[in-house]
């Protein structure tokens, strides 16, 4: 099994530069930007799998609601999904695969979701918004019931990107950790870039965003994808985590 040193915001503080409150959200300041040395990027902790940092850095994500480490490059051990293209999944029917768009949601709260990407993505994003943002959603899509979730994101993306009440984040590659608690009340959902799109309007491929949070890892990481296979799986990780979890009260 390998060794998971403990490790904190303080000790990254040391090494990196971080930019705090690099976001705003209804008015109010949110985020870290964490710039990791190229000479410490293949370093513990800069090249632990993302459920080190998660749990290490759980208090953080909490507080400041997102944590980015721009460039860090991608560890992709014990994924719960690699969303590509949509074309890509056309085997799968989740709908998180398969979809241009999706409803603002969290993914498992009130445990964190980490993203990674290793390179830049061409035409989805991730939509991230506030409590404002999600009850201008469900208005909007009160008020259209015949609208499509396309129709949708056309619209209010834009919106709340104007209004401040929406960002769009996992374009760039590195490590996102995502809050997914009620302490900062953010949202995300997948969401395509249509500008793009009117030129490419059926991409066949797209740079894999990984996705990771302990509840899926645990008990429906090969219900996500049916096509995910052996590769990137790490049974010592995997122990790792699920000890975290019962010690944290978390998981039986």
């Amino acid at each position: 099994m390998p060794v998971r040193t403990a490790f904190t915001l303080a000790d990254l503080e040391r090494d990196c530069h971080i930019e705090h409150g690099c976001h705003t959200l209804d008015g109010r300041a949110l985020g870290l930007r964490i710039t990791v040395p190229a000479a410490l990027q293949a370093r513990y902790p800069y090249n632990a799998s993302a459920y080190a940092f998660l749990q290490q850095l759980r208090e953080a994500i909490f507080s400041y609601g997102t944590i980015e480490f721009p460039g860090l490059p991608v560890n992709p051990c014990n994924h719960t999904l690699a969303q590509r293209a949509p074309e890509q999944h056309r085997y799968s029917a989740n709908p998180y695969l398969t979809d241009y768009c999706q409803a603002p949601h969290q993914d498992t709260p009130p445990w964190p979701t980490a993203f990674w990407l290793g390179e830049r993505r061409r035409y989805f994003a991730t939509w991230v918004v506030s409590r404002t943002g999600l009850a201008r959603f469900a208005d909007h899509t009160r008020s259209h019931p015949a609208g499509t979730l396309e129709d949708a994101h056309r619209v209010l993306v834009p919106e709340s990107l104007a209004h401040g009440s929406g960002l769009l984040l996992n374009r760039e590659p590195g490590l996102l950790l995502l809050d997914n608690s009620e302490h900062r009340r953010l949202y995300h959902a997948r969401t395509a870039d249509f500008a793009v799109l009117a030129h490419t309007p059926r991409p066949t491929a797209e740079t894999p965003l990984y996705a990771f949070n302990e509840v899926g890892l645990l008990h429906y990481i090969d219900s996500l994808d049916e096509r995910r296979g052996p590769q990137d799986r790490d049974a010592g990780d995997l122990a790792l985590t699920r000890a975290f979890m019962v010690a944290e009260g978390l998981a039986g």
